[in-house]
Formats: structure tokens, sequence, C-alpha cells
């Protein structure tokens, strides 16, 4: 506890720019992503799961076949109340099956199909988002360049979900976000994960109007007009003690480029300091646009107790690789209503966030207060955010997400208060 107070007194003289985290990994239901970690690791972690590790109802399938089958079985009810518009609920049952193949002759493959239906539909299905999904979520082919040589080089073609800092897996609801892409990336120099992609469609984690399906960028953005997708590339340095920097360029044709920077400090093992910066421009036929984000964020660790305070700033226009389209690599990338608009242009907000675990029961809570220097948002809003997830058994697991939000209107208009509760069971085998 002492080391605690000793990196937060000794943090006092830094100035800063962002944030690093989203909501955390162990609040969303697993997905065979691509992306994380070193890929000898993951194909360890494979082969240990083949060879035994697994307990599931599929293990005696698993231990017969080359490759391993993994799922889940998620009820998600949720109910809103917005109080300018009305209230609504609606429950669904999903499933998601996953394989995932072994290597061979550098070779491997993956697919994944998410369903959700309707079981309870209370009205205003627009407000809660929480409808029929079908879709092939992921199917790619990867090849390993390890028999040439690039042990840790790899090139991926199809759909996949990728968790970076253009695109983000945001397992949200009942599937997650999902590209159609090709894909190059390498570990093999020392300290750094390098990725190049070009993507042509993207799967978002939402059921709003179709949504859920692979649309075209044109759609994802909302620019009412067919894109040719787009390229983006990664650079993540971890080879110098205390630090990760992540460096990435997104070109949306026809709409935007985004360039950004992460740089995370560890002053010690309790507490980092974490900079934030993005710019997006138009681009090509898009009308004219441009948008600065800043931000800053201290992590501190007290005790069992996780706390970030923050500072986000939007400058300009509103930014468009945000949580409702690409996702965003930063903790307001998982606000729940997003009721006070923090990625509107003119948009300053303060934050806190908070994790802890009590027992085998994990607690998150997220609060954001945000006020607008905009003609567009007259209005300054707060949100929070609580989240609950608790082990019932083996492989059951029940979570609870709430949220309330309050809109303090500026323009003569009526003050509006949001609510968000929202139930998940899940079964993962």
């Amino acid at each position: 506890m002492k080391s605690a107070f000793v990196c937060l007194l000794g943090f006092g003289n830094f100035l800063a720019f962002a944030n690093a985290s989203t909501e955390p990994a162990s609040l969303r239901s697993a997905s065979p992503s691509i992306h994380h970690g070193s890929l000898k690791t993951e194909q360890a972690t494979i082969k240990r799961e083949v060879k035994g590790e697994d307990d599931s109802f599929l293990a005696p399938i698993n231990k017969k076949i080359p490759g391993q089958f993994s799922g889940r079985f998620q009820f998600l009810g949720i109910y809103r109340d917005y109080e300018s518009v009305g209230y609504g609920h609606s429950s669904t049952l999903g499933a998601m099956l996953n394989y995932r193949s072994d290597r061979w002759e550098g070779f491997d493959f993956g697919a994944a199909y998410n369903y959700a239906g309707v079981v309870l539909d209370g009205g205003r299905s627009a407000i809660t988002a929480n409808g029929d999904i079908h879709v092939l979520n992921e199917i790619w082919l990867r090849y390993h360049f390890d028999v040439l040589g690039g042990e840790k080089t790899s090139l991926l073609g199809g759909r996949n979900i990728f968790n970076g800092e253009v695109f983000r897996k945001d397992d949200f609801r009942q599937k997650a976000r999902a590209i159609e892409s090709i894909q190059l990336q390498s570990e093999d120099i020392d300290g750094f994960r390098i990725t190049l992609g070009h993507a042509v469609k993207m799967s978002n984690w939402i059921d709003t109007s179709d949504r859920w399906d692979f649309n075209d960028f044109g759609d994802v953005f909302g620019v009412g007009y067919d894109t040719d997708g787009v390229t983006w590339g990664e650079v993540l340095y971890t080879g110098m003690a205390k630090w990760e920097m992540s460096f990435f360029n997104a070109y949306a044709w026809d709409i935007s480029n985004l360039m950004g920077a992460r740089i995370q400090y560890d002053y010690c093992d309790e507490a980092s300091l974490i900079f934030y910066y993005r710019h997006e421009q138009n681009v090509g036929r898009a009308d004219t646009r441009r948008s600065d984000a800043y931000g800053v964020s201290y992590r501190q660790k007290i005790g069992g107790v996780t706390l970030e305070p923050g500072y986000f700033g939007v400058h300009g226009s509103g930014l468009l690789f945000q949580e409702g389209t690409t996702g965003i690599n930063h903790p307001l990338g998982s606000s729940m209503m997003i009721c006070t608009s923090q990625f509107a242009g003119g948009s300053d907000t303060a934050y806190i966030k908070a994790t802890t675990k009590v027992g085998k029961t994990f607690l998150y809570a997220l609060y954001n207060y945000t006020w607008h220097d905009s003609r567009d948002q007259k209005f300054d809003g707060q949100e929070l955010n609580v989240i609950v997830k608790h082990p019932i058994v083996e492989h059951l697991t029940a979570g609870m997400k709430a949220g309330i939000g309050y809109r303090d209107e500026k323009s003569g208009n009526e003050n509006v208060t949001f609510s968000d509760v929202r139930l998940f069971l899940t079964y993962t085998f």
C-alpha cells in the first residue's frame, strides 16, 4: 500500500493526453480473436485444450478431431427508459459456435457463427436494439511464415474479430464486431507488433437495422454511398521498460483519414499515465470536416481497487471512428447509452473508472460528465454505468449492467433522464 501512495505522489508533476483501456476483457464472452498475444502463445493454448483440458460437453468431439469447437449460449434482457421517447424492453436468446483448426503446413483456419432470436418483445425495439441476429461472423484462413523463417509473421484473409486501435472487438451484447479483410501481422522485430490491413466490410456489435450484418463502410459511417473500404496500419512498441507506445493510421476511402497515438508510461507496478491523441480529416468526395481529440488518464491501484480518472476532449467535428462505428480504445468507448455525446465536436469530458474484485464477483463502474461548446449540442450531460459479473457454477456466469444518464438542457428544452438495465446469463463451452 505504501508504494502505491509513493507512486501517486510521484506522478503529481506530469502532464498528459489519454487512456488505453476499454471495458475489461473479463466482461466479454470469449471469441476466437486472432490479435491478442503472440502466435506461439495462441498455438500452445490450443494444443493444451485439445490434449484434455477441455471439460465442456464438446470435449469428446474435440479429442477426436483436429482443431477445436467452442462457443456459448446467452440470454440477454434489456430494459430502457428514455424520458423524451418512452420505455421499451426485449429479451433474446443467443448462440455462438466457433471452430479453430490446428496448424498444418503453415496454415490454420477459423470460423464462428452467431445467432440470436427474440423471446420477448416489449415494444419500442428501436430503443433496445436487441433483436434477431444470424451471421457467419468469422471465416478466415491464415498462413504463418515460420516455415520461411518468419516465426511470428502471418497473413490472414476473410472475416475475423480484430482487437486493436482502429477496430475494437466490443462484444457488448450477442456478438462481437468483425471485419472482412486481409491482414499482415508480424512480431519478428523484437519489441514491435506491426499490423497492415485492408477491410472492405464490417459487422457491428449492435442490432440496429442490419448493423449486425456485414456492410460497406459507407453504411458504417453513414455517408450515403459505397466506398473502397478502410486501409489501416498499426505499430505497437513495448521494447522499452515501463513504456507502451502505439501509433496508427486508417484511411477510410472517400470518407476520412485517421491518425493517432496512444502512449502509456508505467511509473511503477501500481500506477500508470496514459496519453492519447487522435486526428481525423475528410478525404476524397467526403464533406469537409476536421477533428482533433486529446486525452489523459492516470491509473492507480490502491489495495484491491483500481481507479482511473481522466479527461477526453474533441475539438472541431465529431469523431467518425468511435464506439458506434469501428470502436475506440478508450474507457469512454464502453459507455452504455452515450447519452452525453462524448464523441461530438466541441465536447469536453471528465471521467473516472473503478474496477475491483470481491471474492469471485467482478465490479466495474464508469462515471463521466460532458460539457459542450457547440451549436449542435446544447446541453451538459452525465452518465453512470455499473457492471457486476459473478460465476454461478462452472461455465455459467450471471452479469448485470445498469446505467443512468441525465442531460441538462441549455436551449429551453426540458431536462432529460435516461436509464438502462441489462441482464446476462452466459454459458460457455
